[in-house]
């Protein structure tokens, strides 16, 4: 049967729209952080406040499937949910709850850091174990279609926060890790040694493992791939950690078609970015010098390209290339942007929250010409986009920002420490 060409015509929009305002994974289309839609607040008020609802504890940033909102979150202790809600009202659709035996971690950290993935089939998570890491699927009803208890073997103090990514039928499961006991740091556990970090495709129908590929131990890597089409029309997966460096990985197979290691001292936590064939990423520490990776991935192997930096790159927040400018905002407030393709700064200058200076472990997101930013003091930042700074607004929310936002049609998704907001035009339309 055919249909009738209006039909025809509201569906291609209706896709279309859909598309440009995908938020089905951390940081929206491809982990870019940047979303084509219009009538995005250039500031917090009552009249910009569409609904706001309270959440339990979690880093996870909320992922978006048509006019519904997933989250995760703990809710209470030893508890911990995948949460949908309706984006219209922020109303719960269903939670879908479950025990957990709570482990050490970073006192930053939380036991539900790791964002959902969604597709037009199933909800993926993954979550750590304290030893292992867990994968799970649900549908779009709330109801577990499989669980793998034991992806692989993974321990670290700090606990972990990689999301999952997956793509042509693999979901893609990181357990990358060094071994740390009474402050200091082994390569190999003393005890356990046969555990190694490695990168774990699983089917996305079943959950059973398709491949799994071994890795030298590492710094607790936290970054979430993005996925890169090759010149051959192949996808692959773009993965970093401070002993392999980067990695182009076949999502099929695990083989990898490339690495780029000069040498990385340094931990990979903020993830990277891609925008055509060029990649970018930065490495750090806590308070120690920041590298970075800067590559043309066009061909069979990589290209580094050059790039002019004064000092201090961004630890945790994730880099976001928007309208050919690179945007790093820095954990202590300073946001440079660069020329993408010469690699030339532009600008820097100190981002201020509502009480002045702001220290930031959100990584940014940007759409209709903005450029927006969650602070630890709790204030959601605005800044004017382009290659001129200009700070449009700074509001206090009601807690510290960690996880980062997510851009539907029109309306801004931020998470805070306690609750979910949703700002926009009240008369806007939901994903």
């Amino acid at each position: 049967m055919k249909l009738p060409l209006a039909s025809c015509l509201l569906l291609f929009l209706a896709t279309a729209a859909s598309a440009a305002t995908d938020w089905s994974r951390f940081r929206g289309p491809n982990g870019s952080g940047v979303a084509q839609t219009t009538g995005l607040p250039d500031r917090m008020s009552p009249e910009t406040t569409v609904w706001k609802v309270e959440l339990g504890k979690g880093w996870s940033s909320p992922v978006l499937w048509q006019d519904k909102v997933v989250v995760t979150a703990e809710t209470g202790p030893g508890k911990r949910a995948v949460i949908m809600l309706n984006a219209k009202d922020g109303s719960e659709v269903w939670r879908f709850e479950e025990n957990f035996t709570e482990h050490k971690k970073h006192n930053f950290n939380s036991f539900a850091s790791s964002s959902p993935f969604i597709d037009a089939e199933r909800i993926y998570i993954n979550w750590c174990t304290g030893n292992t890491i867990q994968a799970l699927a649900l549908d779009h009803n709330g109801k577990l279609l499989w669980r793998n208890d034991h992806v692989a073997d993974y321990i670290h103090e700090h606990g972990t926060g990689i999301s999952p990514v997956v793509v042509d039928g693999v979901m893609i499961v990181r357990s990358e890790f060094d071994w740390q006991r009474d402050g200091k740091v082994y390569t190999e556990d003393p005890v356990q040694q046969a555990w190694k970090a490695c990168i774990v495709g699983l089917d996305a129908k079943t959950g059973k493992q398709v491949w799994k590929t071994e890795l030298p131990n590492c710094l607790n890597t936290f970054s979430t791939p993005v996925v890169h089409k090759r010149a051959d029309g192949k996808n692959e997966v773009i993965c970093t950690n401070n002993a392999s460096g980067v990695m182009g990985i076949d999502p099929a197979t695990g083989k990898k078609n490339w690495q780029h290691n000069p040498g990385y001292n340094q931990r990979s936590l903020g993830s990277g970015v891609l925008d055509g064939d060029r990649y970018f990423c930065t490495f750090g520490t806590g308070g120690g010098v920041k590298e970075f990776a800067a590559l043309d991935v066009s061909g069979a192997e990589p290209k580094p390209v050059p790039f002019e930096f004064s000092k201090g790159l961004p630890y945790v927040p994730s880099p976001l290339v928007m309208d050919g400018l690179l945007y790093l905002l820095g954990d202590g407030g300073i946001l440079k942007v660069v020329d993408f393709k010469s690699g030339k700064q532009l600008y820097e200058e100190r981002v201020n929250g509502s009480a002045g200076s702001s220290k930031f472990f959100s990584s940014p997101v940007a759409g209709d010409g903005k450029f927006f930013a969650g602070s630890q003091q709790g204030d959601l930042i605005v800044i004017k986009a382009g290659d001129k700074f200009e700070q449009l607004s700074a509001t206090k929310l009601d807690a510290p920002i960690n996880a980062s936002p997510a851009i539907g049609e029109g309306r801004l998704y931020v998470r805070t420490e306690k609750s979910l907001w949703c700002l926009g035009g009240k008369a806007n339309p939901v994903p």
